[in-house]
Formats: C-alpha cells, sequence, structure tokens
C-alpha cells in the first residue's frame, strides 16, 4: 500500500510553518497516545507512529527538502534501516512537553511493547556544497572531499574517561522508573537518571586526550561518487560520515551546485549554444564541428542560410528527472570580415544581388 503524504497525515499545507506543524502534530499525539486508546491501542500505536515519522521529516530542514523533492524515496535513504523506526525520532523533548500535562514528566515507560533504552546523541551532521561541470553532471565521476569532523577518541573509546563503573543508582541503565497515578490511570514515568545524567556510567578518570569529552576533532578525506545524472541543488547523503557522538555519526550531505561553463548556456534540461561562422558560410554553405559535452558534431549549413537559424541536436543535453535527456541547442551567426579595399568593392557588387529593404510584423 502506498504510503501517506506526510503533510496530509498532520493535517497542513506543504507552506506551513514549524509552528504549525508542532501545533497540528500537539493534536494528534493527544489523541492518538496509546495509553488514551486502551481499546484500540494496536491501531493508535500505528497512527502514532505514522504522525511521529511525519513530524521527524516535516521539521528536520534537510529532510523536508529532500521529502519535497523527491518524496518518500527521498527521505527512506535518511533513516537507519531504509524506513522509519523510533530510532530515527529525534524529538522526543518536544514529545514530553506535548504529553507532559497528561502525565507528569517522561512517558515512554511501556508505549511502544519493549522496555525504552536511554538514548544518547547522535552526531551531528556536516552540510558540504560540491561544484560539478556540466561535463562531470553528464558522465558521474569520483572525487574526494575534506571534512573537519568529531571523531571517536582513540584513548578512551568514546567513554570520555580511563576508568569508567556502572552507575550504582540505576544499574547501568541510565535511566530511572517510577510508577505515576492520573486521572486517566496508571502510568509509568520513566527519566534520567540524577547520578549518571542519564549516561549509564560513572567516569571517575577523565580521558587528557579529549578531556572527557569521548571524542576528538579530526581532518580527514572521504571519497565520494556521483552519479551520472545529478543537478544543481540535488543532495548525496553518506550516511555515518558524518560527526560521531555516543548514538552514532551523522550524515555527511553534500549540495550539489552547477559550475558555469565557458561555452554551453544551461536553460532547463537543454544546453545553448552560439556559433559565430564567415559570412560566406552563410551564403555558400558548408560543414562545420559543433562542440558538445560528448565530443563533437558535424553540421552542415545549407546555401543562403539567414542569420540566428537553430539547429537542435536531440539527446545532447542534461539528464531529465524523469529519465532521457536534453538538447543541444545551436545558434547560427555571422562573423563579418575584416575591413579591407577588395572587400568595399567586393561588398558594392554583392549589392546588385540583394533584395530591397522589407518591413514586416515579427514571425512567431
Amino acid at each position: 500500500m502506498a504510503k501517506r503524504d506526510y503533510y496530509e497525515i498532520l493535517g497542513v499545507s506543504r507552506n506551513a510553518t514549524q509552528d504549525e506543524i508542532k501545533q497540528a502534530y500537539r493534536r494528534l499525539a493527544k489523541k492518538y497516545h496509546p495509553d488514551l486508546n486502551p481499546k484500540n491501542r494496536k491501531e493508535a500505536e500505528e497512527k502514532f507512529k505514522e504522525i511521529s515519522e511525519a513530524y521527524e521529516v516535516l521539521m528536520d530542514p534537510e529532510k523536508k527538502r529532500l521529502y519535497d523533492q523527491f518524496g518518500h524515496e527521498g527521505v527512506s535513504q535518511t533513516f537507519r534501516r531504509g524506513g522509519f523506526t523510533w530510532e530515527d525520532f529525534t524529538h522526543f523533548a518536544d514529545l514530553e512537553d506535548i504529553l507532559g500535562e497528561f502525565f507528569g514528566g517522561s512517558i515512554f515507560g511501556d508505549l511502544f511493547g519493549t522496555r525504552p533504552r536511554r538514548r544518547s546523541r547522535r552526531g551531528g551532521n556536516i552540510h558540504v556544497e560540491l561544484n560539478l561541470s556540466l561535463e562531470d553532471i553528464v558522465k558521474g565521476k569520483r572525487t574526494t572531499i575534506a571534512l573537519n569532523r568529531y571523531e571517536r577518541c582513540p584513548s578512551c573509546q568514546g567513554r570520555g574517561g580511563l576508568k569508567v563503573r556502572g552507575c550504582p543508582t540505576c544499574g547501568g541503565t541510565g535511566q530511572v522508573r517510577t510508577q505515576t497515578r492520573s486521572f486517566f490511570g496508571s502510568f509509568f514515568r520513566v527519566g534520567s537518571c540524577p547520578h549518571c545524567g542519564g549516561t549509564g556510567n560513572i567516569v571517575t578518570d577523565l580521558c587528557p586526550k579529549c578531556q572527557g569529552k569521548g571524542r576528538i576533532r579530526r581532518k580527514t578525506m572521504i571519497e565520494v561518487k556521483i552519479p551520472p545524472g545529478v543537478r544543481e541543488g540535488n543532495y548525496i547523503t553518506l550516511r555515518g560520515q558524518g560527526h560521531w557522538d555516543q548514538g552514532g555519526s551523522g550524515d555527511v550531505i553534500i549540495e550539489i551546485k552547477e559550475k558555469p561553463h565557458d561555452l554551453f548556456a544551461v536553460r532547463g534540461d537543454d544546453l545553448e549554444l552560439e556559433i559565430l561562422v564567415p559570412y560566406s558560410t552563410l551564403v555558400l554553405g558548408g560543414k562545420i564541428e559543433v562542440p558538445t559535452l560528448n565530443g563533437t558534431r558535424k553540421l552542415s549549413i545549407t546555401p543562403y542560410t539567414p542569420p540566428g537559424t537553430r539547429y537542435k541536436f536531440k539527446n545532447e543535453g542534461l539528464s531529465r528527472y524523469h529519465g532521457g535527456r536534453g538538447d543541444l541547442i545551436v545558434t547560427i551567426n555571422a562573423d563579418l570580415p575584416k575591413k579591407g579595399k577588395d572587400l568595399e568593392r567586393l561588398i558594392k557588387e554583392l549589392r546588385s544581388y540583394e533584395k530591397p529593404i522589407v518591413v514586416r510584423k515579427p514571425r512567431t
């Protein structure tokens, strides 16, 4: 079954603000929270997950941009397993704020049928702009990019200390769990352990290399494969290549930029080119070579070709989003000869063959 549109799920327009998206999610989260729907809990869990997936995408600027451009296929690669799971949800703080008025604090006790585990912070994404020539865009290429990113500290393996022991208060889970009662019944409250701050561990000897942060900044080079057909404004996501943190590594998001070309002008999927040929070629005809992104093509100019004549070379443009390629449009104009007495004599002779001036409505 085809997935529903995220905007439709939350009941907002495509140009909704983040505040409007959050208000819509707040209303639906209260309506479909499983603990508030004990008679159809399974259905409510599925609905709650669906609206949370939509909220995750539309509240994240990068995911929202990918979704608006490519639909569900565009954001599937941003999820850890190719499809949304609760591991991909990064707005638990919003959810606690939304539902706290009902449950008096954290409400993730047995919400999804499994005991919650502490969530460590995931490393941030790295945004890179990559300038490509039109030749690279058509043919694709392999290139390397330099990153200055946070990586796991090799001395302490990301723990932040050389001596680490499990927290005695929470037993290493990072969370403490209590039961609370409200108008809606009895619910579990789960919160961060106040002793270890939710890490599950107590560090007793800070790592001197990372100063207890668990990560260090390093310069590194990574290889990127650019597929043929990418265009200005497209994104390539390298999963797990971004900044490292306790909850895993972020992504590298590469934004494609097109370099201006020395010859070709870009008009959508088409390329345009102007060639100045000798006036004699326009009158007498001849053959010329036309440069393309894939080499050269021969063009036969028929005698008495008027200046401004346009020729079309099929499939010599840029790749189209739905398949195929655009065209190369070549405009032929006259390159006037150099001044000279002999030329003036020939031009005077030419006048006897020319037609009188004609004034007419432009042709469409």
